[in-house]
């Protein structure tokens, strides 16, 4: 096989190595990714054309797997490489993360962990988003995490990709895994919380407030079971969720009847 790894939290973090190690298993790994933060992208492509961009290679401790950095968002670096350095590789797989942060319910069009697994499908290539869940202070540090359980379960995904010949029915699986989590913890198949999973507050309100005044927070609505947020938040499990890139609705109430 070959697997491309990539995320949203930058070239250096550990998460993205977390998830080499596991791939890395299975696979011949290559690595593109952003040379700096950029949690929150969604699948923009982003990046200043006004200077002279293209994908540098760079030499990480994460064993024998090229890689490179791009100054763009995710989904930005996955279009590019794929169209020059990587142009002439063909991949089976691709897994963006593993995430500092869980990635839930209709948030998950801010995620740029989800945006760069998006733009890899759109360019036929099959792919895991994974993140962990930590604390929201976490979420744009490379904080110290144990990423066992989380690479178990990243490896139990890509092992049933391997037995099933790929995905059947959807083009990106989403994994979100609590911070409590072990390998015992179960997973479960679940769907999108309708509606918004973070929320932001600003500290003082008035014409002179600036996007630093706000705050995140978790919203507090109750999350309908069967959902990724009830699943991870409450139920303390894996939430797996499988993604399609058509984003038509199959019911639309009758409004064009008539």
């Amino acid at each position: 096989m070959e697997i491309l790894c990539t995320n949203d939290d930058g070239i250096l973090s550990p998460g993205l190595a977390a998830a080499v190690e596991v791939a890395r298993e299975f696979a011949t790994v290559s690595i593109v990714a952003p040379s700096t933060q950029k949690t929150g992208a969604g699948r923009s492509l982003m990046g200043d054309r006004k200077a002279p961009l293209s994908a540098t290679e760079i030499q990480l401790s994460t064993g024998p797997a090229e890689a490179y950095q791009l100054d763009g968002t995710p989904a930005f670096v996955v279009r590019h490489a794929l169209a020059t350095v990587l142009r002439n590789r063909t991949f089976d797989l691709a897994i963006s993360g593993i995430n500092y942060g869980e990635n839930m319910a209709y948030d998950i069009g801010t995620s740029a962990t989800v945006g760069a697994a998006m733009e890899s499908a759109v360019k036929g290539i099959p792919g895991i988003a994974i993140s962990v869940q930590t604390e929201l202070d976490g979420h744009r540090t490379y904080g110290r995490l144990d990423w066992s359980a989380t690479q178990f379960f990243l490896r139990q995904f890509i092992r049933r990709f391997v037995e099933k010949r790929g995905f059947s029915g959807f083009d990106v699986l989403k994994i979100d895994v609590p911070m409590t989590a072990s390998p015992d913890t179960p997973w479960k198949l679940c769907r999108l919380f309708r509606g918004p999973y973070y929320g932001a507050r600003m500290k003082t309100v008035s014409d002179d407030s600036v996007f630093a005044d706000n705050e995140l927070y978790i919203d507090t609505t109750p999350f309908a079971p069967g959902t990724d947020a009830h699943v991870l938040a409450v139920e303390k499990k894996v939430a797996v969720v499988p993604l399609v890139l058509d984003w038509t609705a199959q019911e639309t109430g009758g409004f064009f009847s008539g």
